[in-house]
């Protein structure tokens, strides 16, 4: 999407997955709150593959599975973590 290169749509969403990683370890390491950090990761992990969703970059190595895995799984995913990021920060009051 980005340049129309599915080799650097790959390297930029693969960039953006692991400053997703390094942000949740990172988080996770100050607050010492796992399941958070978890959410954190997902939530931008998400981010990162949709920012090239409509990218030849599926197509040219065959990750279908991820496309469709990012479009429909994934937010439903987090929908379903942050619900109980809440109920469990609730429960806990």
């Amino acid at each position: 999407m980005f340049w129309s290169s599915p080799s650097l749509d790959l390297k930029i969403s693969l960039s953006f997955l692991m400053i997703s990683i390094i942000i949740a370890v990172i988080f996770w390491a100050f607050a010492k709150k796992r399941f958070l950090s978890l959410v954190i990761f997902s939530i931008l992990g998400n981010l990162s593959f949709l920012i090239n969703i409509y990218s030849r970059m599926f197509v040219a190595y065959n990750l279908e599975w991820l496309q469709i895995g990012t479009l429909l799984i994934w937010p439903i995913l987090n929908i379903y973590l942050i619900i109980r990021l809440f109920k469990v920060k609730n429960e806990k009051k």
